[in-house]
């Protein structure tokens, strides 16, 4: 018997992939999540900078000081509702079943909701004490924002849910549609000789209202509301959120003392001065506070994923990139700084370089080591973060009277300098140990 030669296989062999190039990569940086997040921080920061500028231009130096401390209040608002709901949801989220999900983006809805009633009480009750002649300053403060205040601050509570599932473009196109309607707003109440506080901030919740009703269409039928789950959901968000509540509520008391211990030991003009010298050290903080927007749900999945050897690696990758990018940007302030605020503003403090000189060294002092936190927080260790921004704060309102009175303006930036480095170093200790412990 004759053996047939056996076929032959042609043995195939893929050809590697061509590597991307420039334009490819461009491409995926630009439509990448963390290019949104930029971009959306950064219209939101161009939003109100361009309010504050025509504010600034256009009224009185008082007025424009009650404008800032009424954004000072919102602040307290909107990380009161960040603190005990919006973060507590993001690191809670990853790992639950998606039904499970839906009625915990239903029970955050509801609570908004009854928070946003509170919120009107409060600040109904705070005007109402304040209407008195010796505090007609702060009745100027919260008196327009008890009707003006919830719109403003469910709008914001909307963006973060996009944060929550990193739908970044979708954020990003939403807060476009929120700062055009409301920067033309606020031009139409300059061309009609309207501009004031109030009206201002009419047309500001006007336009964030306007813009959350888009996000209640789509996302209505997402989620669910049950009275249950709503219980559970307020237990398991003030177990991590008790500390969120603390750490945070002190850091944004050591960045709303500045303004309050200007208003009261040099007036409300001095307050305008500072925040113009502020406004300015905002601009390069939008990619700081992009990357912070993505820290909560990233850092929560990878500790789940991986522990705490990953997250650490994470966490050690952000605090270098961090560090380079403050750094450099603190070195384009103190250069440029007087010259980009006296773009915008028209009129600076005749010391703008001296102010921004030290808001730049403490913009580095703050990012330094600021993705700790994160770690802390997705390692359910959220106490420390507490304990080192109580201990900036202690150190920086015992010496910013001081400075203050000797030094006006200048003296508040450095008191604020003095706490963030503390911060940083107590914040790290507390890291270290933690991680030590994997």
């Amino acid at each position: 018997m004759t053996l047939l030669p056996e076929a032959s296989v042609a043995e195939e062999v893929e050809a590697p992939l061509p590597r991307p190039g420039v334009w490819t990569k461009a491409r995926g940086f630009a439509t990448g999540r963390l290019s949104y997040a930029l971009a959306d921080q950064l219209t939101y920061s161009f939003g109100n900078m361009v309010v504050a500028a025509l504010l600034r231009r256009h009224t009185s130096e008082w007025q424009f000081g009650i404008y800032i401390l009424t954004q000072r209040a919102l602040d307290v608002l909107i990380q009161m509702c960040n603190n005990i709901m919006w973060g507590p949801f993001m690191f809670n989220r990853p790992g639950m079943e998606k039904e499970r999900q839906r009625l915990y983006l239903g029970s955050i809805f509801a609570v908004q909701v009854v928070c946003s009633v509170l919120m009107f009480l409060l600040l109904w009750g705070i005007a109402k004490w304040c209407s008195t002649p010796s505090r007609g300053l702060y009745y100027g403060v919260f008196e327009p924002l008890i009707f003006t205040s919830a719109g403003i601050v469910f709008r914001e509570f909307t963006r973060r849910m996009y944060f929550a599932d990193l739908r970044m473009k979708e954020a990003f196109w939403t807060e476009v549609a929120t700062v055009v309607l409301q920067i033309g707003g606020v031009e139409w109440l300059r061309l009609t000789h309207r501009l004031d506080v109030t009206n201002t901030l009419l047309v500001l919740s006007a336009a964030a209202i306007f813009v959350s009703l888009w996000w209640l269409l789509k996302e209505w039928p997402t989620f669910g509301v049950r009275s249950r789950a709503i219980r559970e959901d307020c237990i398991r968000n003030l177990n991590l959120g008790g500390w969120f509540v603390g750490s945070n509520m002190v850091f944004l008391a050591s960045s709303q003392w500045n303004p309050w211990t200007l208003s009261a030991l040099a007036g409300g003009a001095a307050v305008g001065n500072y925040s113009v010298c502020e406004q300015v050290v905002n601009i390069p903080r939008v990619a700081l506070v992009s990357m912070q927007n993505m820290f909560s749900p990233i850092m929560a999945q990878k500790f789940a994923d991986g522990g705490k050897p990953a997250l650490a690696a994470l966490v050690k990758k952000f605090n270098k990139h961090l560090f380079l990018g403050s750094s450099l940007c603190a070195v384009g302030i103190a250069l440029f700084g007087p010259f980009v605020a006296r773009l915008i503003f028209k009129d600076v403090p005749g010391n703008a370089r001296t102010i921004l000189f030290v808001l730049a060294v403490n913009f580095v002092a703050l990012a330094a080591t600021l993705p700790e936190s994160y770690g802390l927080s997705a390692m359910k260790k959220a106490g420390p973060t507490f304990y080192a921004n109580l201990a900036g704060f202690v150190v920086q309102a015992a010496s910013a009277i001081w400075l203050v009175k000797n030094l006006q303006v200048p003296g508040a930036a450095a008191a604020m300098l003095v706490g963030s480095m503390v911060v940083m170093m107590v914040r790290h200790l507390y890291y270290r140990r933690e991680v030590s412990l994997a």
